[in-house]
């Protein structure tokens, strides 16, 4: 049997073994018409998050590009992508929620990228039956919310469980304090860290939260989290409020036993920013630097051949749902989202950059996590030790 994916789709072209790529599929019947397969790419490309959605959408271009060389689908159309900016915020994404239902073109949503705005939007993709599947949105509520609503990363309920799982029985952390970004992401992983690490036995001393894309002076809060002194302190924020955390806990002598970060400061960016202030962090995330197998290999480099920096969970998740959505339009031999939905709903073993993973019953990817330190400017899978 064929291998589902982008790569190996571009590499049965280049050696001619077999006369249609895998997009292709078995026939070929233009079963929807004629001319390009439209998909929506929505996230921010403006604001505070901009450089998650640069990311996404160079993951999108690079999907594109091997989906094409690949033969397309549908026995050669084109798959082509609209990209929208929603600069994360929840009133955008109606906004643009609704122009693209109204647009009546797209096949499926690839976004939105947090779980605010893709929240807010989903209940407009799902009454307009119209796939919508989101690289990174993680609140556990989130493919709860449709029939057609899917995500390709873990939900907060498994990966924050994990994370203080691994903390307190990996780790052997008893006590932390918690600063987390005030919106939904931030709260809901705060609150299921706080309950299953206090129910591991741990203890969580503080909890403080600050105002999204707004506070700039954490020292208040971290001055705070240093006189309570626990063993551990966890920052809940993307990675620009992470690495300003970091530097203004060390502008206050402040050095835990351990800082714990959230999945989502898993970018080079981070490490470019704080320096060697990110080493000795703590993660979790589906993505790690060494994951093996050529695909996850040429997609990486491609990245870094593209933009100049190192590849990351956003780009490996985000190229997955492109090329995965391609499959899907194989497998149901059309475009049409009320076909495509249903076989989307049931893949199972679908050949990932990071290894074969399966949808569950409510519409979210089931990837293994990974625990990660910072070593010396890198991000370092740990899980061998």
């Amino acid at each position: 049997m064929k291998r589902q994916n982008c790569f190996i789709a571009v590499m049965v072209l280049a050696v001619l073994i077999l006369p249609a790529a895998l997009f292709a599929g078995g026939s070929t019947e233009k079963t929807d018409g004629s001319g390009p397969i439209y998909f929506a790419w929505v996230g921010p490309l403006t604001g505070n998050s901009k450089q998650y959605g640069d990311t996404e959408k160079a993951a999108v271009e690079i999907a594109l590009e091997d989906i094409k060389a690949a033969g397309g689908v549908l026995g050669g159309r084109e798959i082509l992508v609209d990209y929208y900016d929603d600069k994360n915020d929840a009133t955008e994404a109606v906004n643009i929620a609704n122009k693209i239902i109204g647009a009546g073109k797209y096949s499926a949503i690839i976004g939105h990228f947090s779980s605010t705005p893709a929240m807010a939007a989903a209940p407009i993709y799902n009454d307009g039956e119209l796939l919508m599947y989101s690289p990174t949105a993680s609140h556990a509520d989130f493919s709860s919310l449709g029939d057609y609503i899917f995500r390709n990363t873990a939900t907060q309920a498994l990966e924050t469980a994990a994370y203080a799982d691994y903390t307190y029985n990996k780790l052997g952390i008893r006590s932390v304090a918690i600063l987390n970004v005030n919106d939904d992401w931030g709260n809901n992983i705060a609150k299921i860290f706080t309950e299953t690490f206090e129910k591991l036995g741990g203890k969580i001393i503080l909890t403080e939260n600050f105002i999204p894309n707004q506070t700039k002076d954490f020292t208040p809060m971290i001055a705070k989290v240093k006189q309570a002194n626990p063993e551990a302190f966890f920052p809940v924020c993307y990675y620009a409020e992470s690495a300003q955390i970091l530097i203004q806990m060390d502008s206050l002598d402040y050095k835990p036993k351990l800082t714990i970060l959230s999945s989502s400061a898993l970018k080079q960016e981070l490490i470019d920013v704080a320096g060697k202030l990110a080493d000795g962090c703590f993660l979790m995330n589906a993505f790690t630097p060494d994951i093996p197998g050529t695909d996850f290999t040429r997609v990486m480099k491609a990245y870094k051949d593209k933009t100049g920096k190192e590849g990351d969970a956003f780009l490996m998740q985000t190229y997955d749902v492109v090329c995965q959505l391609a499959v899907v339009i194989t497998q149901a031999n059309s475009a049409d989202p009320k076909k495509m939905r249903p076989v989307l709903a049931g893949m199972k073993n679908y050949p990932s950059l990071a290894g074969p993973y399966n949808m569950n019953e409510i519409g979210d990817a089931m990837r293994t996590l990974q625990p990660i330190m910072i070593e010396n400017g890198k991000f370092v899978n740990i899980s061998s030790r």
